[in-house]
């Protein structure tokens, strides 16, 4: 099993990884490789945002099982003072990031594998600051569930995601009362993705 992460180095990226080897530990099931891809990393940089740097991170890892993309890249300000520059930087840097891993991924994923992006529980909810990431998220959930039929040789989910525990006290003025999650639950959701039959679904890691 070969696995592409992409965002490995993030809060939930991290995560993801562990509880990929975990399942694939307890699972026994052939040998695991799990790559990891993030703007930061020395093996395999890529950015996002561009489609020169998405494709030759697929040339060189070549390949693969499944696709898990942990990116987040969205920004936060209120639409009483947003400008269309920060809805446009969260939609490039968070939807389009997405969108431009999935379509490189389309002849670089084995038949039968999967892609595994990451949407939020903004949009589903209002939260202050957070409509710049509720357009990102919901359209995320949208592209997946239209998507993933028009792709019957592999399977295509969201994994909605909300805040971890880790970091919770950074972000607890913009979550009021909703309860944050450990790093674990919301890799969970990973795991159920890359592993399990469902495709054209928003995998939701929160109650």
């Amino acid at each position: 099993m070969r696995i592409l992460v992409i965002g490995a180095t993030g809060t939930v990226g991290q995560n993801v990884v562990r509880a990929l080897s975990a399942h694939h530990d307890k699972a026994g099931e052939g040998q695991l490789d799990i790559i990891s891809a993030s703007r930061s990393s020395t093996e395999h940089p890529v950015d996002c945002r561009d489609d020169a740097s998405v494709a030759a991170l697929f040339d060189r890892v070549g390949t693969v099982d499944a696709v898990v993309s942990t990116i987040g890249g969205a920004k936060w300000a209120s639409a009483s003072d947003a400008t269309l520059d920060t809805y446009a930087s969260t939609v490039n840097g968070k939807l389009l990031c997405q969108i431009r891993i999935t379509l490189a991924a389309r002849g670089h994923v084995r038949p039968g594998g999967s892609i595994t992006l990451t949407s939020g529980i903004v949009g589903n909810y209002a939260f202050p600051g957070g409509s710049p990431s509720a357009i990102a998220n919901i359209g995320l959930d949208a592209f997946v569930k239209s998507a993933a039929a028009e792709l019957p040789h592999l399977r295509l989910n969201t994994v909605s995601a909300t805040v971890l525990e880790e970091s919770a006290d950074a972000y607890a003025a913009v979550f009021p009362g909703f309860a944050a999650v450990p790093g674990a639950v919301a890799a969970a959701a990973f795991v159920r993705s890359v592993y399990g039959s469902e495709t054209g679904q928003t995998i939701r890691a929160w109650s």
